[in-house]
């Protein structure tokens, strides 16, 4: 399967968010996270039901292995949509009206 990765609106706001804050805490971390969204992407395109399911509406939930982030997506036909990468902070009642 020749998936094509498409990162919405809000996930990659949420991504740039993330590497603002991370590259003001220490030089470089911004990019290291960036680097670590590539891979995961790369293994969600290879791997696009390795994660479990996020609710009912067919998204599933990867997290980040060196950061607190977890990215939501969802395929459709083609393409597999990232539609957010969310802080293991964030309110769950609000993770949970946004993806479940």
């Amino acid at each position: 399967m020749n998936l094509k990765i498409i990162i919405t609106a809000p996930a990659r706001l949420e991504i740039a968010e993330a590497v603002k804050y991370r590259e003001a805490q220490r030089p470089s971390a911004g990019i290291n996270f960036w680097i670590e969204f590539k891979i995961l992407a790369k293994r969600l395109k290879n791997f696009p039901e390795l994660y479990p399911r996020f609710g009912k509406r067919g998204i599933r939930k990867a997290s980040m292995h060196k950061y607190p982030h977890a990215v939501y997506d969802r395929m459709a036909g083609e393409e597999l949509r990232v539609l957010g990468v969310v802080h293991g902070a964030m309110n769950l009642e609000s993770v949970k009206a946004r993806f479940a």
